[in-house]
């Protein structure tokens, strides 16, 4: 995406779209331990095991490999808009405030065990 896009558009359609998997997939985002181990489980995921959950026969995998997939492009509009100088927020989401706490916290653990965190 350009500096061209609808950041903020593009945001709230993805958290719409991950409020639906978190809701299929009876996930409490409130609970801030569950948000944090989806978090992690999404960034630990390799390409191979996210592909093979998209592709299983079972759709509560499937839903997980989906929002996945969805926090994977979260983080790349994310990204890039900063590249932008773009600032996206989602206002008054607790769902969008989790998620961010979550993966504020999880580059903090892979920055402090001497991982990368590009």
């Amino acid at each position: 995406m350009s500096g061209f896009g609808h950041y903020d558009r593009t945001v709230a359609d993805l958290m719409k779209e991950i409020a639906i998997c978190c809701i299929l997939l009876e996930l409490d985002w409130t609970d801030a331990d569950q948000v944090r181990t989806l978090v992690n489980e999404s960034l630990d995921c390799t390409s191979e095991q996210h592909l093979a959950m998209l592709h299983a026969s079972d759709e509560r995998t499937r839903n997980r490999g989906k929002l996945f997939a969805l926090l994977t492009l979260l983080l790349d509009t994310e990204r890039q808009s900063a590249q932008v100088g773009v600032q996206v927020t989602y206002p008054g989401s607790k769902l969008w405030q989790a998620l961010n706490r979550a993966f504020i916290e999880a580059y903090a653990r892979l920055d402090g065990s001497g991982h990368s965190s590009a």
